[in-house]
């Protein structure tokens, strides 16, 4: 569990024959998701608030209320641009009228008295993220009026109601924790522990501890220093230089304009950048060390997808596939020898093998001599593809068929000896025959 960011007022009002301040007791205090002010008048059934950003706080079948009046409950239809449609009667709204959004759950109403059930809202009721929950996210004010509650990082909107349930005030944009992003010039030093949930700058030097999750942007124009173990959720920028420590795991774009140094392991879950063009590893050249390493956090099996894409300012060039295919634009030069590797060995199963390398040693299904007519690839980019056949022994005859399943031979050819040898050329359907060698004598 985690500690969260909390909010506190008193509710005081006129009471009494001579209106003295006093609490408010037993009022209840609505905890909402952060609305928008209506940027224009309007008597239609469509509200205009002022971005974009603001009207995608409101999707189709949220309801929300315009006002404090419970009259003016209703349901968004379309939002798009800085605008969005909604059902039900017209309504007339007022520019600067507060909109405020409460959720996909309408609102219960009984004369001019409302229950917002279930608003898009978690507020809990002391200050960590595995505390209980305010039922309807609703706090009711104690005998000093106090209302205090507990919620994620964010902006709110808070609807007042006095004992009778009748809509009194509001509060708009309430910030929980530090939202809109914070900066630093000059030198920012951080402690053991640092979590960011919001955008953060600074425009010297920043040093951060052990551990340090970030929620939001951080951006720094200088040096950057990280601990064992940084998490990122967002962007980070850094115009100088980047040194992290052991564990680096980015589910946001990394861009370094001077060198990025780290220690240890490192995921991406979206891009990384750099100005210099270049990646260097600092492992020790040992025997079966591995300079780099690009990894996947889940294996990829569906057919076609993509485990490396190299592009040439945004146009594609090369590729490697799920199963480890190699698909290139240009011409593939190699100033040593291009080989297949290790053969592959498979057995015929029905006259037919399923292959995953570019050269296969077969043995026969059963008895001194078996028939092979189909090869199929594992992988979906076999097309254009070579491939070297042979037998795995000397002491079974393997009797390659001409178009009888997916092999297109000149004749029938027989491989009886280990020294046999036959070269494919695949064409998206069948394998074709470039040559052959019979060696056997």
């Amino acid at each position: 569990m985690a500690s969260i960011d909390g909010s506190r007022f008193d509710i005081t009002g006129a009471s009494g024959s001579q209106g003295l301040l006093g609490p408010k007791s037993s009022w209840r205090a609505y905890i909402l998701p952060r609305g928008a002010h209506a940027s224009q008048d309007s008597t239609g059934s469509l509200i205009t608030v002022d971005s974009t950003d603001a009207a995608s706080r409101f999707a189709a079948n949220d309801w929300f209320q315009a006002g404090l009046s419970v009259a003016n409950i209703r349901k968004v239809s379309v939002s798009a641009g800085n605008s969005f449609s909604f059902a039900g009667a017209a309504l007339t709204v007022s520019q600067n009228d507060r909109i405020f959004l409460i959720g996909t759950t309408q609102p219960t109403v009984t004369g001019g008295s409302a229950t917002y059930r279930t608003p898009a809202t978690l507020v809990r009721q002391r200050d960590d993220d595995g505390a209980a929950l305010f039922s309807n996210s609703m706090i009711t004010s104690n005998a000093e009026g106090l209302i205090q509650f507990w919620a994620a990082t964010n902006f709110y909107d808070c609807i007042i109601q006095d004992g009778n349930q009748t809509n009194q005030a509001s509060v708009i944009d309430l910030a929980l924790g530090v939202v809109g992003g914070v900066s630093a010039t000059g030198v920012a030093v951080f402690g053991e522990t640092v979590t960011l949930s919001a955008a953060f700058g600074v425009t010297g030097h920043a040093t951060f501890g052990d551990t340090v999750t970030i929620d939001g942007i951080l951006g720094v124009t200088g040096w950057a220093f990280f601990g064992s173990s940084v998490t990122m959720h967002a962007q980070l920028g850094v115009t100088s230089h980047a040194t992290f420590g052991d564990t680096v795991t980015i589910h946001g774009i990394l861009g370094v304009t001077g060198s990025a140094t780290i220690d240890g392991a490192v995921g991406f879950a979206a891009g990384i950048s750099n100005d210099t063009g270049v990646i260097t590893s600092s492992v020790a050249a040992d025997t079966n060390s591995i300079g780099h390493i690009l990894d996947t956090d889940e294996e990829y099996t569906a057919a076609g997808s993509i485990l490396l894409e190299v592009r040439n300012n945004g146009t594609q060039k090369f590729r490697v596939g799920e199963q480890g295919e190699l698909t290139s634009q240009g011409t593939i030069l190699a100033n040593q020898f291009v080989g297949a590797g290790a053969a592959e060995d498979v057995t015929i199963a029905g006259d037919s093998v399923t292959i995953t390398r570019g050269s296969i040693l077969v043995t026969v299904e059963s008895g001194s001599t078996d028939d092979l007519a189909t090869i199929t690839p594992v992988s979906s980019g076999a097309g254009n593809a070579f491939l070297i056949v042979r037998a795995k022994s000397s002491a079974a005859t393997v009797v390659m068929k001409d178009g009888t399943g997916n092999l297109i031979l000149n004749g029938d050819f027989s491989l009886t000896h280990v020294d046999d040898t036959i070269l494919l050329f695949h064409d998206l359907g069948n394998w074709i025959e470039l040559s052959r060698s019979d060696n056997a004598a």
